[in-house]
């Protein structure tokens, strides 16, 4: 019997925990989420004043009549003028702009002000808040900070200090870059904290609800131990009640959006609807016939961080237990032909010496490609969308590993306009800037396809050809500079290039291949332009 209520107990335990767990999880989430929303309402205010700001300093300041006892700014030289009509008009800088709107806004529950930690105006002086949120600022390098106070959340976005600035804030010693005050938004977020309240209000019902369900149950169970003349009649309700709160255990683990099961070392023993839904199947005894555990699904990916059935000689989920505090482990699947990225976590549990495992799959698709394409936004140039430098010398060095591991050719190409300076002074910088988009046009339609083109910087362009010797690569080079100056370029006279072109040299480093092509573009240069070297 003693085995009996240590199993009974155990399992209320266990029962418990996870459910504690799974709920403290969604309550968590839900309450990240209403405290985003509130972030990004501040987030869009600063960026409205932002943009007002930078619209008002792209014309120097704006000029406008002063109704309503509007005054001049008294920290502003030269605040006023004169129109031929005899009109005073006074000034508007950003800051002064920024000023009289904070003093005119009227909504509901939201108000803004701009404030710094050494103003010219003593109206600008911050508060408690502001200087903490400052001091944050510019000692960890960041552009915003936030905090919930009662019933409002406060949050200052940094101003930062740009040449358009300096007339007015040099002798404040700020140099171009530097932090000298922010916008201060106050948001009610009476709103939020309602909300808040409500969310652990429920959660905290439901696990009332639950614990005092799991409390009968283990009420009834007890008094069926003990109740030996009523036994069998005893083990019949008792079943039915467990089934009953099994069922609603099931329920509330299906209220999770992500993958949640329980495990021993051989086989899963609980699986929610998500998991369940994700592999098409209606129970967990038919996602058992398809499946001999779940990693069977795992798909195999070059990454350290990516989990397999087996890491070395070591199980997945033991791997998981050992290093899931100190790596970013993933795991990736595959449903429908699209590939789906999940970060798996596990609380281990023993009962009757019994390993249990409680596994938490989180979805992190989305995230994973919102990464990856600020990262090739990243490698790329903002003008011509070709890739920058940064990129092409990681492409480079992994073009040379496979040049050495498959004994294949490859060289490169590195090009410059002529007398670019010139195009630029005589035309202008948007003329140039069009030049260098239809340059780089021209390349792309002029190499092959595997080939890897990207903006070396200013007016010069460098490309990478594999599987490519140096009379193949030179030819290639030859009919990029006919096909330039060929072009005709819109707004400016025809433009040619210089181009430089070398082979790798087998175990040379990546310094002296591209330092050898650097060369041969430099005779380009210097023996008349308009010409190809090779080196």
């Amino acid at each position: 019997m003693i085995n009996k209520y240590s199993l009974l107990y155990i399992g209320f335990i266990v029962l418990l925990s996870g459910i504690i767990y799974g709920t403290s999880s969604l309550r968590d989430k839900n309450i990240e989420f209403q405290k985003e929303i509130l972030i990004k309402q501040a987030q869009t205010h600063f960026k409205d004043q932002i943009n007002t700001r930078k619209w008002n300093a792209q014309f120097g300041g704006l000029y406008v009549k002063p109704i309503n006892g509007l005054k001049p700014n008294p920290y502003l030289q030269n605040s006023t003028i004169k129109t031929e009509n005899g009109v005073t008009l006074i000034q508007m800088n950003p800051a002064w702009m920024t000023r009289q709107l904070s003093e005119l806004s009227d909504i509901d529950g939201f108000s803004f002000r701009i404030v710094s930690s050494d103003p010219l105006n003593p109206i600008n002086s911050a508060d408690e808040f502001e200087k903490r949120a400052l001091e944050y600022i510019n000692t960890n390098k960041k552009r915003e900070y936030y905090e919930l106070e009662g019933s409002k959340f406060r949050y200052l976005g940094a101003l930062v200090t740009t040449k358009e600035c300096i007339g007015c804030h040099s002798a404040q010693g700020y140099k171009i870059g530097d932090i000298r005050g922010g916008i201060s938004i106050i948001l009610n977020s009476k709103n939020y904290n309602n909300v808040v309240e409500y969310i652990e209000d429920k959660v905290l019902k439901l696990r009332l609800l639950i614990t005092f369900l799991l409390l009968s149950i283990l009420l009834l169970v007890h008094k069926q131990f003990k109740n030996n003349e009523n036994l069998n009649h005893e083990v019949i309700n008792a079943t039915k009640e467990i089934l009953s709160t099994k069922r609603l255990l099931q329920e509330v683990l299906d209220t999770d959006h992500s993958f949640l099961m329980v495990s021993n070392d051989e086989e899963i023993i609980l699986a929610n609807q998500t998991m369940l839904d994700f592999f098409e199947t209606d129970s967990l005894d038919e996602f058992k016939k398809l499946h001999q555990h779940i990693s069977d699904a795992f798909i195999k990916v070059e990454d350290e961080n990516f989990l397999c059935t087996y890491i070395g000689e070591t199980h997945w989920i033991e791997y998981l237990i050992q290093e899931q505090a100190k790596k970013d482990l993933k795991i990736m699947m595959r449903k429908n032909a699209q590939d789906r990225y999940f970060r798996p976590h596990v609380k281990q549990v023993i009962i009757e010496k019994q390993n249990l495992h409680i596994i938490i799959f989180d979805d992190i698709t989305e995230e994973l490609e919102r990464i990856n394409l600020l990262q090739d936004k990243a490698s790329r140039d903002s003008l011509t969308k070709l890739f920058n430098k940064g990129k092409f010398n990681n492409v480079l060095e992994k073009e040379i590993d496979l040049a050495q591991t498959t004994s294949a050719p490859l060289s490169i190409i590195f090009l410059d306009i002529d007398h670019f300076k010139v195009v630029n002074d005589t035309h202008g910088h948007n003329i140039g800037d069009s030049i260098l988009k239809e340059i780089a046009e021209i390349l792309l339609s002029t190499i092959r396809q595997g080939d890897f083109v990207a903006r070396w910087g200013g007016e010069e362009f460098v490309i990478t050809l594999q599987s490519t010797n140096l009379l193949q690569a030179s030819k290639l080079a030859q009919k990029i500079r006919v096909n330039i100056e060929n072009y005709n370029f819109i707004g400016a006279d025809k433009q040619t290039i210089s181009l430089g072109v070398t082979q790798y040299i087998t175990n040379e480093t990546l310094e002296n291949f591209t330092k050898r092509v650097d060369e041969a573009l430099y005779e380009a240069k210097n023996s008349g332009r308009n010409r190809v070297v090779t080196k």
